[in-house]
């Protein structure tokens, strides 16, 4: 097995002297640290919060190398190693003590470019107004929205912007993905989706924005805001993964109790 791993970290103090800590201990266990990313390496290390992991995935292009982060953040729902921690980890890492679960990507289209997200897909406004969207599922007609936006979500991302828009939490083990809306607006004048769908891992999505609303609606993907003259994205679960290194079968669920609830 190649001895190298790459490590991602976020610029704090804190952090800086939890990669000191970390880079010493592989040493000791006779690894090598890359701070840029090596295509060859045999793990994708990231000290941060879940900010600095979806950094760490969009910045290795959706790397096919396993990732696992060390949380130095505030919420950490990606990063399952505490700092206290880290020669344990290190241990089981060595000895072959963990699995790998393999976690469903979003792949968009937007004219002819084509992005991808760990978390989620939105499309909403930037000045704060409503957005008339039409939405359709495998080429059928669903439904007009009118509301703040619409939120698609990968299960691991469902515990983000999607739960706080009254999503479902779905297991990270599951291959389907959702799709909920944000604030709908229901009037004479407006009809809407009105509650989260639960799609299979083989749907796609296509949503058409208004004519009256393309100046002030925008695609945010994992929080990043992208702007196009082209005013419909279509979105389905991408034929790669993300590869999630696990120690702790019942780390997620400690972290929904612990974090979420």
């Amino acid at each position: 097995m190649n001895k190298t791993i790459n490590i991602f970290k976020n610029k704090s103090r804190y952090s800086k002297n939890i990669y000191n800590k970390t880079k010493a201990i592989l040493k000791d266990f006779g690894y090598e640290v890359s701070l840029n990313y090596n295509p060859n390496a045999c793990l994708n290390l990231v000290i941060g919060g879940d900010g600095t992991f979806l950094n760490a995935v969009k910045l290795s292009k959706f790397s096919s190398i396993p990732f696992i982060g060390i949380n130095t953040g505030h919420l950490g729902f990606y990063q399952e190693v505490s700092p206290d921690n880290i020669e344990d980890f290190v241990k089981k890492f060595s000895e072959g003590q963990y699995f790998i679960e393999n976690l469903p990507i979003l792949e968009s289209n937007v004219g002819k470019n084509q992005i991808n997200a760990v978390n989620e897909v939105v499309v909403k406004s930037n000045r704060n107004q409503i957005v008339r969207l039409r939405l359709f599922i495998d080429g059928n007609f669903i439904e007009n929205f009118s509301g703040d936006g619409l939120i698609i979500s990968t299960p691991h991302g469902s515990t983000a912007y999607n739960l706080s828009s009254n999503g479902a939490i779905l297991h990270q083990s599951l291959e389907g993905f959702q799709l909920t809306p944000i604030a709908p607006v229901f009037s004479s004048l407006n009809r809407s989706l009105k509650a989260p769908i639960i799609l299979p891992k083989n749907a796609e999505i296509e949503i058409n924005v208004s004519k009256r609303d393309n100046y002030h609606t925008v695609f945010l993907f994992d929080g990043n805001e992208y702007r196009s003259n082209n005013f419909k994205i279509t979105t389905k679960i991408a034929n790669k993964e993300l590869k999630k290194l696990i120690l702790n079968k019942n780390h997620y669920w400690s972290n929904i109790k612990n974090k979420l609830l």
